[in-house]
């Protein structure tokens, strides 16, 4: 009795197995047939992996509305209508510039009669050495020695105005040379006729010689000299 059970069995096996075989035959058949009908050989399936790339760009980029890049003309090869020239507000020129030729200075003598004589400045005293600056900006006319002055320089403003700078040590500018209001231009001594260490300072209308009262004429243009008569 069981091994006729087994025999069962096994042709049942084999009659599936045999299916199975007729079937996937077919199947293949099948496919052969529609490649060859389409004249194409089917490729096996790739595997599919993530990607970084972006999607084409279909419609075209606009910039923001808050973007403020200037606009490209015909000049630059671009096209696109050019900017209204940029117009730039009109600034009034600065006022002439005036400082204190030595403002570590003590006035120790004024413009006026002196000794029987008119003393045509004012004295700055400081310590010997101090450096002296153009009260203005201008030219030098004169730098070296003056009789009585010592080592003097005057300075053309320009303006119809000279100043003259008396008694120095040291002289750092050369005739012809231009020099700014602040300026170096050389050092505080006690050179010509000097009792000791001293800026003397001159202001002179139109020419060398034609002295004004120094102190009203800077605090006229915006310098105060403390120490004489208003």
């Amino acid at each position: 009795m069981l091994p006729a059970m087994f025999a069962s069995r096994s042709r049942t096996a084999l009659t599936m197995t045999a299916l199975g075989a007729t079937l996937a035959t077919g199947i293949g058949a099948a496919g052969m047939s529609a490649a060859a009908s389409t004249g194409a050989v089917s490729d096996p399936p790739a595997t599919v992996h993530p990607t970084t790339a972006h999607a084409t760009v279909t419609q075209p980029v606009v910039s923001s509305s808050s973007d403020q890049a200037p606009r490209l003309g015909p000049a630059s090869g671009a096209e696109g209508p050019v900017g209204a020239p940029v117009r730039l507000k009109a600034r009034p020129l600065p006022k002439r510039q005036w400082v204190d030729p030595l403002p570590s200075a003590t006035v120790t003598s004024c413009f006026g009669q002196r000794w029987g004589r008119l003393h045509a400045g004012v004295d700055l005293a400081a310590a010997h050495g101090a450096p002296v600056v153009a009260a203005g900006a201008g030219t030098v006319v004169s730098a070296g020695p003056n009789g009585g002055y010592g080592n003097a320089i005057l300075i053309d403003h320009g303006n119809g105005y000279l100043t003259h700078y008396g008694h120095l040590s040291v002289i750092d500018v050369e005739v012809g040379q231009v020099v700014k209001a602040g300026e170096h231009i050389g050092d505080e001594g006690s050179t010509g006729n000097s009792t000791g260490p001293h800026l003397h300072f001159e202001v002179h209308e139109g020419h060398f010689q034609n002295p004004l009262e120094p102190t009203a004429w800077m605090r006229g243009h915006g310098v105060e000299i403390s120490g004489c008569p208003a």
